[in-house]
Formats: C-alpha cells, structure tokens, sequence
C-alpha cells in the first residue's frame, strides 16, 4: 500500500474525524497485515508525532518511548479490533481530546466533547463534575455539576485515571489525569456506565446508557424571546455547508429583533472555514483577522513566525447588538468562531471555558493499516495572543453554579438586556 500523505485541515479546526456514531473497522476477512507491517505503522506514526504534532513541548511525555511500549502489542494485534485497540492507547498517550482515529469499534472510547455529556476536572485534586449536557443520558439520571466521582465502573476513580494516564509519562501533568477522567466517564459506544458520585447529601450510584443527546432535525435553529431578543442556535454543523443558507434565513426572520444571542454550545463535533467564516462575516463591517496561527518547528518562534487568518464582511451586515454563548461542547471551529467574534469585538462572550480543543489538525493515513489519524499541527490563537485553549469567556460563568435550568442562556439576556439599555 503506498504511503499516505498529510492533507493539512483548515487552520480553524476541521470537524472531528469521528463522532459518537460507530465507524466499523474493515472485517478481518478483508486484512492482511503482517506482525512488521503493524510495528512499522506504529514507528511511522510516532516518527510524524515527534516531527509535526503541534504541542509537543507542551506535553510530559517521551514519544521515544511510545515505540516501546508499544511494540509487542503491534506485533500480537492479528485482527482489525485488536489493532484498533492499540492505536487508541498510543493515541491516548497525547491526553489530547483533539487527537483522534477515523475508525473505531463498539467497544471504543468515545469522542470528546461529542461523545460524552459529562464534563469533568480535577478540581484541587479531587474528580469533580463541572458540566453535564442538558437533555442528555446523565442529566437524565440526576448527575448534577458540583458532584465528586467516588468510582467508575467498580473501580476506585484514583486507580481508574491512574490506569489512563500515558504510560510514556516523563513527569506528572494534572492535565492527564483529568483527560483520563473524562475519557472513563464517557464510556464507549455500546457500554452502559456504572458511576458512584458524591454530593453534599451523600454518594449514590449511577447506571447509564451509552452517552447521547437530543439532536435537532435542523441545521439552525432560531426563536423570539421576550423583550424583542432573537435567538439563533447552530445545532452541531459548522461542517455543513447548508448550514450558511439557513443562518441567512435565521437572521432575516429575526431582522426586527433588537437584539441577537448566538448559540454555540452545540458545535462539539466542530467544523469548517467554509461555514464558520460566511457565519462571522455577517456581524462585520470589512475584512478582519479573526485567529492567529502558528506552526512550531525547528527554528519557529511566537509571535514572530505566526500568521493571522482573515475574514471577509458579507452583506447585509448584520448591526443589532450581539451574544454569544458557550460551553464545554463549543468545540474546535465553534471556539474559532467565539474568539473570532471576541476579537471584532462585535459580540460578548457568555458561559463557562470552551473545550479547549488543541490547534487546527491534520489528517493522516497509516500506510500499512490504512488507518486514518488525525492531530493537531497548528496552534491556533485568539488575535491577541491568547491560546485559543485558553480563552475565558468575558462574563464568565462558574458551571457548578447554574442559575435556574439555563443560566448561560439566562446570563446571555440579561448581558443582552445592559447592551441594549445603554444603547
């Protein structure tokens, strides 16, 4: 099989390389790999880490030593699964939400954000939940932010991040416990979830389904509120192309309002350029930078060696006072979108941290397997500076703290409501 090259994703974040939907891998009636096949995929793709994966420097890991560890697993993994399998703990070694394989079996771990409806950190060390997605499988079953994880799945939660975190840990990150964390509480596609969690009146057990939540019929979805206030919502698909057609039509029913709020926190899947960019050039008068990028290597420094990504104004331009909400499932192009807004300063940002997606990816093919890859190989920047993976919305919203049964919406009014009185 000749090699695959690297088809470099938009510098705005790609949509992911997979979703919670289940992506077979090819029957084992149909493979024919050998033991030096599968190692030699495995020594390629730690080599294309060690040269163009983005954050490299940032994680404590030794990819060195990922050939190692790894190797006799290659070696014994005689079936698409098996192989499959080992891929995903390779992968999992960069604890990076943004890294991903475009096949997966019923028993894989779940994309996240898209994958999962629980949001979870280490919070003073302790496993907190920070965020559960509304209308989904573990808000249904009572899991609330602020709650403690006791176990997973039978098992002591500490032992189950310490069997998550990389094997190739040159040093302690507290970012890889919490990624660990969240992966064991996503589940995979077919696997119910055992959790036991803690609150102020106790611990409890939990037992779910695999994780899900409600999907609209619609690309966009749009509503009047009181006190003359519109409501548009992009309902996960900034990586459809349709999707522009529809705000168009969103912003033309809304035309009368007296002011907008833009929903993004259902764009965990991501997306691209092609939608996201038409989307902002509404809201802005001329073309703007919108993001920074940066593509570190050898002799790379920032922000001399960086670039800034521009956005074209496409009328009508759009001048009622602007809102934008996010959350935990505002991911990757939804982020670029939020930040975007932030740096035109044509909207306020609402609600809690992003998911913090890593930098604009890049799509890879193993030459043997012919499994594909992604990660990232840019990073990517508020216009300011800021990491994109950094940025805090500008009215901040503390998740464990809800105000009512939607206080990011609620908070986006009343932010929405001292706009337009100081009008």
């Amino acid at each position: 099989m000749a090699m695959a090259v690297l088809a470099l994703a938009v510098a705005a974040g790609t949509a992911e390389a997979r979703t919670s939907a289940h992506v077979p891998a090819p029957s084992p009636s149909h493979w024919d790999v050998t033991a030096e096949q599968r190692v030699a995929d495995l020594n390629w793709l730690v080599d294309n880490l060690k040269a163009k994966y983005a954050y490299r420097d940032k994680k404590k890991i030794d990819l060195d030593q990922i050939k190692t560890i790894y190797r006799d697993a290659a070696a014994k993994a005689a079936t698409p699964g098996a192989w499959l399998a080992v891929l995903e703990r390779v992968i999992a070694e960069l604890y990076d939400h943004h890294a991903t394989l475009g096949q997966n079996t019923a028993t894989s771990p779940q994309l996240i954000p898209s994958g999962t409806d629980i949001w979870a950190e280490l919070v003073d060390g302790k496993p907190t939940i920070l965020q559960v997605r509304p209308a989904s499988v573990a808000a249904r079953a009572n899991l609330r932010p602020g709650m403690t994880v006791q176990s997973i799945g039978g098992r002591p939660v500490d032992q189950v991040i310490d069997d998550g975190v990389p094997q190739s840990m040159a040093m302690p990150d507290p970012e890889a416990g919490a990624y660990a964390l969240r992966v064991a509480l996503a589940g995979t596609h077919i696997g119910r979830r055992s959790v036991v969690a803690c609150s102020a009146r106790g611990c409890k057990p939990y037992v779910m389904d695999p994780a899900s939540a409600p999907r609209s019929s619609s690309l966009v979805t749009w509503r009047k509120l009181d006190n003359g206030i519109g409501l548009i919502r992009i309902e996960n698909s900034l990586g459809d192309k349709a999707t522009v057609a529809q705000f168009d039509r969103a912003l033309e029913l809304l035309k009368d309002a007296k002011g907008l709020i833009l929903d993004l926190r259902d764009t965990p899947s991501g997306g691209n350029t092609d939608v996201a960019e038409p989307i902002l050039g509404r809201f802005i008068d001329n073309a703007m930078a919108y993001q920074r990028v940066f593509e570190p290597g050898p002799g790379h420094r920032f922000p001399q060696d960086s670039w800034v990504k521009d956005v074209d104004a496409r009328a009508p331009t759009v001048k009622q006072p602007l809102v934008a909400l996010v959350d935990h499932w505002t991911g990757s192009m939804g982020e670029g979108l939020a930040i975007g807004l932030d740096a035109a300063k044509r909207a306020t940002i609402v609600g809690t941290k992003m998911a913090g997606l890593l930098g604009g990816t890049g799509d890879f093919t193993l030459p043997h397997t012919g499994v594909p890859v992604s990660f990232p190989v840019e990073r990517l920047y508020h216009v300011n500076g800021t990491p994109r993976e950094d940025f805090k919305p500008t009215v901040w919203l503390d998740p464990t703290d809800p105000n009512g049964p939607d206080g990011i919406l609620a908070a986006g009014v009343d932010e929405l409501k001292a706009k337009l009185a100081g009008k």
